[in-house]
């Protein structure tokens, strides 16, 4: 629930590894999150070898690239000298068995979830640091701290109480009561606590203010969990809900009693934290719970499951396509599953083409579709799918569709306005492409702009 920190671009990282002569700037480089600019670091001979060394030690491989097996008698001292040098050097302290507990505590503290997840799993981590990483702003870390030998019982307690599933993943009724001094000790333990502590009747007055001004929108959202968050308090909330929320009106997110139809309109918002309080909106109908179910944020899909909202032909279709029935993760797919129910979800929501294009049994029109999809992930999936129409494939190759179908490349002047049309009928990148054509039409050129705009939004 944090905001992502800005940081130098990749290119602009690794460009200074290779030139640097500071050896406190190669230091950090070194240790950056990215492996390239590693690389570039441990090939530049102003880079102090000291920290290569110790990181080798620490389990990294001798490239930087990737784990290797770590030196069991590094000693806790030059573990804790890799703690300020980087990401990367405090994920391999994060994983070292011989970082203590002392140090853990102190990456615990880390901007990078992937060391707060290393921190969570490690055997060492004291009970004190595995409760506050229960309340941590990402889903993963919570995860790995529920399920820890040395996870303090009474605060997993705590948070089933206040509506937390057992992963500590997703909430459940906001109807769950704890009392007052129960949710002082929740805001406490991390931003995920003051969610909770933000949905309950008990919350104190302090922790109401603190949760209202919380620069994360997804813990101010909670206070609409609340029923005794005042009228005028909800409306300050949607007044600066979300800085970008374009043209979608979103006060009716304030209104228990909102008109089905402009909560319906919020689904499709682009800020993932509106759509996540339309989960738990008491006014969720089923066409939006038919719309939330297919999002491509994991705690919004699992949300709106655990309401049982979701019409059961629709939840029956994404499990038998290989969803989990709480439509938070992937699973084996049922290959009897009939084409047409596959068709259907490829013409649904994100996570229902996302099950389809792994479907070994998707048939090859639908296929098409999905070669052509607005994501590029999707595109590629599709593009490996044995039931793939070859094709189809070449016909967008030739339209200028760049091999990997991510961008576009140099195309086939010869392809007549017949065929780009059939090309940009199947989908919004198809018709992104075509506009780029020298043979396109002025209707068709003119997706280049608004293909583009979506892309940049």
């Amino acid at each position: 629930m944090t905001q992502p920190v800005p940081r130098v671009p990749s290119f602009l990282r690794r460009h200074e590894a290779s030139s640097a002569t500071d050896p406190h700037t190669l230091i950090g480089l070194a240790c950056d999150a990215n492996y390239w600019v590693r690389r570039q670091a441990v090939d530049n001979p102003a880079t102090p070898r000291w920290v290569i060394e110790l990181l080798v030690r620490a389990g990294s491989d001798a490239e930087l690239r990737g784990r290797s097996t770590p030196d069991p008698d590094m000693s806790a001292f030059d573990l804790r000298r890799l703690v300020e040098c980087g990401s990367w050097a405090q994920t391999l302290v994060a994983d070292h068995p011989n970082t203590t507990d002392e140090i853990l505590a102190a990456l615990a503290l880390s901007t990078d979830p992937a060391v707060r997840t290393a921190v969570a799993r490690h055997g060492s981590t004291a009970p004190r640091t595995l409760g506050r990483l229960c309340c941590d702003t990402d889903e993963d870390v919570r995860r790995a701290a529920a399920v820890h030998p040395s996870c303090p019982e009474a605060i997993t307690d705590l948070l089933a109480a206040a509506g937390a599933d057992a992963d500590l993943v997703s909430v459940g009724d906001p109807a769950a009561r704890v009392d007052e001094s129960d949710a002082t000790q929740l805001a406490s333990l991390g931003p995920w606590g003051v969610f909770l502590a933000a949905r309950q009747p008990s919350c104190p007055p302090d922790i109401v203010a603190a949760a209202s001004s919380h620069p994360d929108w997804r813990v101010r959202s909670a206070l609409f969990d609340n029923p005794a968050t005042p009228a005028d308090l909800r409306e300050r909330l949607v007044s600066a809900a979300v800085p970008e929320a374009g043209s979608i009106d979103v006060r009716s997110l304030a209104r228990p009693d909102a008109d089905p139809a402009d909560l319906l309109a919020l689904a499709s918002h682009r800020d993932s934290g509106v759509r996540l309080s339309l989960a738990r909106h008491v006014g969720l109908t089923p066409p939006i719970a038919e719309q939330l179910a297919m999002d491509r944020v994991g705690d919004i899909r699992r949300t709106v499951a655990r309401r049982g909202v979701v019409e059961p032909g629709l939840l029956h279709r994404l499990t038998q396509a290989g969803s989990s029935p709480d439509l938070g993760r992937l699973t084996e797919p049922d290959p009897a599953m009939a084409a047409d129910d596959l068709e259907r979800l490829t013409l649904a929501g994100w996570w229902a083409r996302q099950l389809a294009v792994r479907h070994p049994a998707t048939p090859p029109d639908a296929l098409a579709r999905l070669l052509c999809d607005d994501d590029p992930k999707l595109r590629e999936w599709a593009a490996v799918h044995e039931n793939v129409p070859t094709d189809v494939v070449e016909a967008i190759h030739r339209a200028g569709g760049a091999r990997d179908l991510q961008g576009v490349a140099d195309p086939d002047p010869t392809m007549t306005p017949h065929e780009l049309a059939t090309v940009a009928e199947l989908g919004p990148w198809a018709a992104w492409v075509v506009a780029w054509h020298p043979n396109a039409t002025p209707a068709q050129r003119l997706e280049r702009h608004r293909y583009s705009a979506e892309l940049d939004g």
